[in-house]
């Protein structure tokens, strides 16, 4: 394969860099990257510090590259359950999420029974094991957003689905997640001895929060133990109060767990999403989409795991009018963090690369431009719209025009 060289106006490293700057991608990985004065200047350093003579120089000027976004919290998209879909569906949903910048997703369970949950594990995890085509965007992971949630905070979770957490369930995971299972999100206050945590930990698991009704002294007994993330801060949980902070006060405050925001300017007012920011700063904050089925598709009913769910005028809801994920999409929330909170460019797109790579236990692989690191790229124009996406080396998405 040949050796590709990348130049743009800036790069995001995803800290800021100035351009003329050039990525070198070897085959799958990123060879080197550095700052050039042009396209052919960059031609010729390959040639003498890297000697490769046959090189394909793409200028990608005045495009900006970024990392490959990586979303953690994601049940579909368009038109493809998550939780659902056969194995044929599950690969369309990640060919879809393409034109978004997102090479790399965490799809999110709901919560169902026993059994049902154990065959979408091992369906998750054979696909990832098998792998993606270069179209698609790649499966880094699995997560388990249920069943052990507070039935009081369940948002669009099947309340006949939840249960008290259970280690041996969670036993019954392990012997089919082939290594892929990476978020389990939990209710803590429903293990107050912390033994289901220990469990998690014991596998190496990330635990979470989420759809939890968990004290502020809770929430920091089990940061005690070993919580170390929060699914979507400020949803499904109670609201901050300043006689009784709750698991947000909590979040905002300890700064050994790491959070998510769903910045769609519905799930979450801009002033809490400026909050948050300024609070625990873009290395603690993975923006996430919790997209559904309906995402990048018109109004319309569609599914969430065995629920039917409304998407009208861009919102999903139940039946009943309760929001059920997102129709969001990464690049998007990108956009919107930068509009509504007036946070950089730069740290925004942390949130998308480096910081869900490092939640994702993909540290040292994904979330950055640096030699060694997959070639995941992708290209943006000034206002953060996706131009071109990268996957393992290869052009996955061009615009058109």
């Amino acid at each position: 394969m040949r050796t590709k060289i990348l130049v743009a106006d800036t790069l995001f490293t995803p800290e800021e860099v100035p351009g003329p700057a050039a990525v070198v991608l070897n085959g799958p990985k990123i060879a080197a990257v550095w700052p050039v004065a042009d396209a052919e200047a960059a031609a010729e350093r390959v040639r003498n510090e890297l000697g490769h003579n046959q090189a394909d120089v793409v200028d990608l000027r005045p495009l900006r590259l970024a990392p490959g976004f990586i979303d953690l919290h994601i049940h579909g998209f368009g038109g493809y359950d998550a939780s659902t879909g056969n194995m044929n569906a599950l690969q369309g949903l990640a060919e879809q999420l393409i034109p978004t910048g997102v090479t790399g997703f965490v799809p999110a369970l709901v919560a169902g029974d026993r059994e049902a949950t154990i065959h979408q594990i091992r369906r998750w995890a054979g696909l990832a094991e098998g792998g993606m085509p270069v179209n698609a965007a790649q499966v880094v992971g699995i997560r388990l957003e249920g069943p052990f949630l507070n039935p009081g905070r369940r948002g669009a979770q099947p309340a006949e689905h939840l249960r008290a957490p259970d280690v041996g369930e969670l036993d019954d995971w392990m012997t089919v997640d082939r290594g892929w299972l990476r978020i389990v999100d939990y209710a803590p206050e429903l293990d107050p001895e912390g033994r289901f945590l220990e469990a998690l930990l014991k596998y190496k698991l990330r635990p979470s929060a989420g759809h939890t009704l968990a004290s502020y002294e809770d929430l920091h007994q089990a940061i005690d133990r070993g919580l170390s993330h929060c699914a979507h801060l400020f949803n499904g949980m109670a609201g901050f109060h300043h006689r009784e902070p709750g698991a947000v006060g909590a979040l905002l405050t300890d700064r050994r767990v790491t959070v998510e925001l769903i910045a769609d300017g519905v799930h979450v007012h801009p002033a809490a999403l400026k909050l948050a920011v300024m609070a625990r700063g873009p290395e603690a904050i993975a923006l996430v989409t919790d997209a559904v089925a309906g995402a990048g598709m018109p109004d319309g009913t569609y599914v969430l795991g065995e629920q039917e769910i409304i998407v009208h005028e861009g919102i999903a809801r139940l039946p009943d009018g309760t929001l059920a994920g997102s129709t969001l999409t990464l690049d998007r929330a990108v956009r919107n963090l930068v509009g509504l909170t007036g946070v950089g460019w730069a740290d925004a797109i942390r949130m998308v690369t480096l910081t869900p790579a490092k939640i994702a236990g993909m540290w040292g692989r994904k979330g950055q431009l640096a030699r060694g690191m997959d070639a995941d790229l992708v290209a943006l124009d000034a206002e953060g719209h996706v131009q071109q996406v990268w996957v393992r080396g290869q052009v996955a998405y061009q615009r058109e025009g």
